[in-house]
């Protein structure tokens, strides 16, 4: 009895699935750990608590001010994105170029909840009168009461 033989071989394609279930997976990770990612400053101080106190999703500049002594006028260290600063007139000039780099630029300010009102009230009168419009002052939400 004579089988027929089939000489030709046949070639099936096949995708590995493999490495790509890896790829996704490994990205899948990285936009889980990135997004959760907040930008924190290395100044310590203690935020006043506000109703409704929430994040900022795009901010160009932090201004920081920081209770105690120190700083313009010995009232307590300002600090630029972590950059402390010794005069207002550096603050200004700060402020100046962000405006002139970027119109609309958005400018997070960050008190010590026992920063007088009147320092608060001189850096938005600085921001307002170099022409920037935008600007938010952080707080945190108060804590529930049970």
């Amino acid at each position: 009895m004579k089988f027929p033989r089939n000489n030709t071989r046949k070639i099936r394609a096949s995708v590995e699935l493999t490495p790509l279930i890896d790829v996704v997976f490994q990205l899948l990770i990285f936009f889980m750990l990135s997004s959760t990612f907040i930008v924190q400053t290395s100044v310590p101080i203690e935020l006043p608590e506000a109703e409704g106190a929430g994040q900022l999703e795009r901010k160009e500049l932090t201004i920081t001010l920081v209770y105690g002594s120190g700083g313009p006028e010995d009232g307590g260290e300002v600090y630029i994105d972590d950059v402390p600063i010794t005069n207002w007139t550096q603050l200004t000039r700060l402020l100046v170029d962000l405006r002139e780099r970027e119109p609309d630029a958005l400018v997070l300010i960050r008190p010590d909840a026992r920063v007088p009102t009147e320092r608060l009230v001189k850096v938005l009168g600085f921001a307002n009168s170099v022409g920037i419009k935008h600007y938010g002052i952080a707080a945190t939400a108060p804590a529930e009461l049970e």
